[in-house]
């Protein structure tokens, strides 16, 4: 008997803790199980993980996942983001793939594309929509980087933002066909060109706000191609170089049809003047900012002089019959504007006869041809030598002596109207040892013949060797063009001899030691900055944010100073140079000494 209540009580102590837990669930709160992330690294593991996400849920993507021709789309409140061991691009989409309805939030430290829209196989247009981009990690974000190739890429965006890309938010390179409609890009940045959008293609902008990007120029976006905006709000952008294009930078073809801020107005941010809507087709290249006609007056007055004497200065000797004037009234209108006949900047041009045929190999890199004549952006006076450069011992003897340009006019060094018998004085060049780089030239990548650009792959040091190299002008080519390859590593015969040849007798390379010059090496920030730097006077500038006191600390200050880096925290100058961020930095700086 005592045995049988024995088994019923014992029964009775693992029943009730059960019924009351229960109870507990039932009239309280149900005790929720900590749920697995989903980790997908599929298409088919993609679609599974969106067929039964409920609301709230966050998908970790831990491969790039390609799309073609089809349709992901949901109506749920679904995250997508990176997994822990995966910092690349999440989606490359392509030939008619549409994806719409999610969040996307960047939270790698590596330098990436949420979404990279790929070569077209198909004219079917890749659509994505009613998604919004968000940046919470620190590397170098882009949201959406749009490829062109053989056959030109069609694409549209629509009802979608983005915030706090930090590397622009959207990219469209050349032979590409873009509508970004009805969008909101906010707080966006780039270390280089176009702090929101950058174009090489043909992209068309309506009814989208783009605000508080900031960039070395071109603000809110930078245009090489064609570039077209009606019923946009484009404003509050700034730049790192002063008046470079706040909230536009065009060294393209620009269509601006309206504006729709009431009382706001375009002025071409390098003159003061006002721009005339609509403007067709223009092809000059301009520097635009949205202003009020009372924030124009205030940011165009020109700056106080404490030390202007009195009595006005004397006024200029003029030949007979000369009527230079420094009228710089506010708000002055433009004509009506035309424009020049180049070619698209992304149409390549023929290539100039060089003293030598290079042996063919890689074809990527080419430069081609754009409008010339951009104002030189301010300089700050060198007052330092060289530091020390592990790789790149070469300083030149010879530095070419820049003049210093005020950012803002006053009544003593207003700019005078030149007679015509007194030419204005030649603009400071890109110099190194006798060699010029043709600032009218822009890098393009043209691929390895697959018909991809291989952007994301780390740029080689013949790839370099390259790019540099189709950047001089005839003369400098001419002048180091009989001179023999002094490197232990670099073949005569190698497609990227003749290159080599000519930058290393110039001085602009020198090798990693040991007499070599590593060919098939990456090439790191560092290294790229200091080969540029050789170009321009050294530059003291006390960084701020950039964390670096290596051997390329002068060729660093000299960039910032010149306006071609941001001084940012995220800049490793360490990192290995992508194919693609090299086309953006050079051509970033061409623009600035056009």
């Amino acid at each position: 008997m005592k045995k049988a209540i024995l088994i019923v009580l014992m029964a009775l102590v693992l029943v009730i803790p059960a019924y009351a837990a229960e109870r507990d669930a039932a009239t309280d709160q149900p005790i929720q199980q900590e749920q697995e992330p989903v980790v997908v690294a599929t298409l088919d593991e993609l679609q599974a993980a969106i067929e039964t996400a409920e609301d709230g849920d966050t998908i970790y993507i831990a491969n790039t996942i390609s799309i073609s021709g089809e349709v992901i789309e949901t109506d749920k409140d679904i995250v997508i983001t990176h997994s822990d061991e995966f910092c690349g691009t999440m989606f490359r989409i392509k030939d008619g793939t549409i994806i719409s309805g999610f969040k996307f939030i960047d939270n790698s430290n590596g330098d990436d594309s949420n979404i990279t829209i790929g070569i077209i196989s198909a004219p079917d247009e890749v659509v994505v929509r009613q998604c919004s981009f968000n940046c919470s990690g620190n590397g170098l974000v882009r949201f959406i980087d749009i490829s062109g190739g053989i056959l030109e890429t069609f694409a549209k965006i629509e009802n979608c933002t983005f915030n706090g890309a930090t590397n622009g938010a959207i990219s469209a390179k050349g032979n590409t066909d873009v509508v970004i409609d009805s969008c909101i890009f906010n707080g966006n940045s780039n270390y280089l060109p176009g702090g929101s959008i950058s174009t090489s293609g043909k992209l068309f902008i309506r009814n989208s706000v783009i605000s508080g990007g900031s960039a070395t120029s071109g603000g809110g976006i930078l245009n090489s191609g064609e570039l077209t905006i009606s019923g946009c709000q484009i404003n509050d952008n700034t730049v790192v170089s002063p008046k470079y294009g706040s909230d536009i930078f065009s060294i393209g073809t620009l269509t601006i049809f309206d504006i729709v801020q009431e009382n706001y107005n375009y002025y071409e941010e390098s003159t003061g003047e006002k721009v005339v809507l609509p403007l067709v087709d223009y092809k000059n290249d301009t520097k635009l900012i949205c202003l009020t006609e009372e924030q124009a007056a205030d940011y165009f007055a020109p700056a106080p002089d404490d030390n202007k004497d009195e009595d006005p200065p004397p006024e200029q000797p003029q030949e007979p019959g000369d009527q230079t004037g420094d009228d710089d009234t506010i708000g002055e209108e433009l004509p009506p504007h035309g424009g020049n006949e180049d070619d698209p900047i992304d149409t390549p041009p023929q290539t100039p006869e060089q003293p030598e045929e290079p042996p063919q190999g890689d074809t990527s890199d080419k430069p081609v041809d754009t409008t010339p004549d951009t104002p030189q952006p301010p300089q700050k006076p060198s007052d330092g030598d060289n530091s020390g450069d592990d790789n790149y011992d070469y300083r030149p003897s010879q530095r070419p002596i820049w003049p210093v340009v005020t950012v803002k006019p006053t009544e003593d060094n207003k700019p005078q109207d030149q007679p015509e018998n007194n030419p204005a004085p030649a603009k400071p060049q890109l110099a190194c040892n006798g060699t010029v780089i043709d600032a009218s030239r822009t890098v393009v990548l043209l691929g390895y013949g697959d018909g991809l650009l291989h952007e994301s792959d780390p740029l080689t040091r013949a790839q370099l060797a390259t790019i540099i190299f189709r950047l001089l002008d005839d003369d400098s080519i001419a002048l180091y063009s009989n001179t023999q390859v002094t490197f232990t590593d670099v073949a005569a015969d190698a497609w990227y001899a003749s290159y080599v040849r000519v930058i290393q007798a110039a001085g602009i390379v020198n090798g990693v030691g040991d007499g070599k010059y590593d060919p098939e090496g990456t090439v790191t920030w560092a290294q790229i900055i200091t080969i540029l730097t050789r170009f321009v006077e050294q530059q003291n500038y006390t960084l701020q944010h950039i964390q670096y006191q290596g051997w390329a600390e002068q060729a660093i200050q000299t960039a910032v100073a010149n306006g071609w880096i941001e001084d940012s925290a995220e800049f490793n100058p360490d990192a290995i140079i992508s194919r693609g961020q090299l086309e953006q930095l050079i051509n970033g700086v061409l623009t600035l000494y056009r």
